[in-house]
């Protein structure tokens, strides 16, 4: 039996704190005794669980309160990492592999140790995430099982090839309601703005949302403004609908490791150069660059130009047959793009941009 492991599918859970891709064969299903424990395996029908293999996932929340600014140990994942790294795994076992990671807000712990469960060996391959904003902890976990009859089985081979590069392609939005609750102090309400059924995203309610008037009607673009007191950011939004096709004219998958290339070769380099993330099908290019063309010269208004410091994000998401670019360019007045509220509105849209929603295409399966 060809288990497929290739065909898959995206799941959240934790209300959207993880989310990541699983083979489609695979279901996802709360443990009832475990609070903030999944797991993903297959199930048929009649309840029989064939062994196809088990991802298991954990999320923790810890809020380190007490008076007076945090010690800066508190909040040093890595160091915390490191402790952890020193413990002996369960069963009591050596470990196999252990590796210290970099991750986007603290620090991954890669290990694998064996353990016997009723006299049947198996192997976990074992991704702690700590990651941390101000006084606000999580723990994420991420453990693969198989086993030891499996593992050197080439189809399982593939399988964990494919989890290890799923799971570091993963999307953690554990601090969402703090982001959001900072943002809209400084920006106020939040809503998610639609764009034309291409792609939503969310967006401060002040500012204002029009067509680009000197935008193709075929690929409509927007016009973004947030007015402050003394100046405004302008941003624009632009979401093409592409087809995915081999060179005969026919639907393809694009193959994740391809990811990062496509989106370099449609869009190219960016002018301030790019740092890449992963993303679920999908990969994110940012750059920011300072824009000091014509500095001094007056506008029709009679205003000089200041110049601009820009932030370009380009996001673009897969599916069989398609993909989605969406393209933010961010322009804020250079003499106050460190004064708020444009730190802030950068701030967000880095997690905002990866938040996007893709009308049309298959939404994850949320649990």
């Amino acid at each position: 039996m060809a288990c497929d492991f290739h065909k898959l599918k995206t799941v959240s859970v934790a209300n959207g704190e993880v989310t990541l891709r699983v083979p489609e064969r695979w279901g996802v299903w709360p443990d009832e005794d475990r609070p903030g424990y999944w797991g993903c395996y297959e199930k048929d029908a009649d309840g029989n669980e064939p062994d196809t293999g088990t991802l298991w996932i954990q999320v923790d929340h810890i809020w380190m309160g007490g008076d007076g600014p945090l010690p800066p140990e508190a909040t040093d994942m890595q160091r915390t990492a490191e402790e952890m790294s020193k413990e002996t795994p369960p069963g009591g076992g050596p470990l196999l592999e252990s590796v210290l990671l970099p991750a986007e807000h603290g620090c991954r712990w890669r290990y694998v140790y064996d353990v016997e469960e009723e006299g049947e060996p198996l192997r976990f391959w074992h991704s702690h995430f700590f990651l941390s904003r101000g006084p606000h902890m999580a723990i994420i976990a991420m453990t693969l099982v198989l086993s030891h009859a499996q593992m050197d089985d080439p189809e399982f081979v593939e399988l964990r090839e494919i989890m290890e590069r799923e799971i570091a392609a993963a999307f953690f939005d554990p601090f969402r309601l703090d982001e959001r609750g900072e943002a809209e102090e400084v920006l106020g309400e939040l809503h998610l703005c639609n764009f034309d059924d291409r792609v939503k995203i969310p967006l401060p309610e002040v500012m204002s949302v029009d067509v680009d008037e000197d935008s193709d009607t075929a690929v409509p673009r927007w016009y973004a403004r947030l007015e402050t007191d003394s100046s405004h950011a302008g941003m624009f939004v632009e979401c093409q609908i592409l087809e995915a096709t081999d060179d005969d004219g026919n639907q393809i998958l694009t193959p994740p490791e391809m990811y990062r290339e496509v989106l370099e070769g449609v869009v190219g380099k960016g002018p301030g150069g790019d740092c890449y993330l992963p993303m679920p099908g999908g990969a994110v290019a940012y750059g920011a660059y300072e824009d000091k063309e014509g500095l001094g010269e007056v506008d029709e208004d009679g205003r000089p130009f200041c110049g601009l410091s820009n932030h370009v994000w380009r996001y673009m998401s897969f599916e069989y047959g398609q993909a989605r670019l969406l393209m933010v360019e961010l322009m804020l007045p250079l003499p106050e793009h460190d004064r708020q509220p444009y730190p802030a509105l950068v701030s967000y849209m880095h997690r905002a941009v990866r938040r996007a929603e893709f009308p049309g295409f298959t939404p994850p399966e949320r649990y």
